[in-house]
């Protein structure tokens, strides 16, 4: 076979965590109003776990995940994609040196987002439920500016601290641990009037699962660039909304 049967329309930069990728995968499945397996989109998943942590070099001012992050975008050029995902919010803080180097566009997950936050939510205050490299980065808080939103993650400690076990238990498997402290984390935005959070970070929509409380407008951030990728390609999945 000479390989021109085989051409995948959507790459997908994962394994930043495996889990979050799987669950990217799955989103992306049910994001098509399918009749049969081949009203999918021919993806290719290119999953690397070894690339350096993302959220730490941010915060250390390193660049270490960029020379890996160029080459998988290098590497998905090279199969003639049409566009690319990154299953990970905080190597968004790379998309700049990412985009202007790919013949394929690279989907921002923020804009997706809150893309769909905009369709379901007019209010001012949103909770941006990530890692502490993603809010140093501050791609989240800057596009929320732009959308006449505001970043307003409670202050107390205990928020960022259950956000960080939450997204560290669903990278070890530990699911039980994981949603009681999406659920702690929930509890501050609740106790500071919040209406809105996004999960801006792959792992904690797993996390999430069955835990929303009633009330608040939550958006999957890993649903929403599924459903982003969905529309670009097919224009199908507007059927389905990003919320919880």
């Amino acid at each position: 076979m000479n390989g021109r049967l085989l051409r995948p329309r959507l790459g997908v930069i994962g394994g930043l965590g495996p889990l979050a990728t799987a669950d990217f995968y799955r989103k992306t499945i049910e994001a098509v109003p399918a009749a049969s397996d081949a009203d999918h989109i021919p993806l290719i998943i290119l999953s690397v776990p070894q690339i350096p942590d993302r959220s730490r070099a941010i915060r250390e001012g390193s660049d270490r995940p960029l020379p890996w992050l160029i080459e998988a975008v290098a590497m998905l050029n090279g199969l003639n994609v049409e566009i690319i995902a990154i299953a990970c919010n905080t190597a968004h803080h790379w998309y700049d040196e990412l985009a202007r180097g790919s013949e394929a566009d690279i989907v921002h997950i923020a804009d997706a987002a809150i893309a769909e936050l905009q369709r379901r939510y007019d209010g001012g205050r949103v909770a941006v439920l990530a890692t502490r490299g993603t809010l140093s980065s501050g791609f989240y808080q800057s596009r929320l500016r732009e959308a006449g939103l505001h970043c307003a993650n409670p202050s107390r400690p205990p928020f960022q601290l259950a956000v960080d076990e939450a997204i560290h238990m669903v990278k070890i498997g530990r699911l039980a641990e994981a949603r009681a402290a999406c659920a702690a984390a929930f509890q501050s935005c609740a106790d500071d009037g919040l209406g809105a959070a996004i999960l801006a970070c792959t792992e904690l929509p797993i996390a999430a699962e069955g835990i929303v409380p009633e009330g608040m407008q939550v958006i999957d951030s890993t649903l929403a660039l599924a459903l982003e990728c969905e529309r670009r390609l097919r224009g199908t999945a507007s059927v389905r909304n990003a919320a919880i």
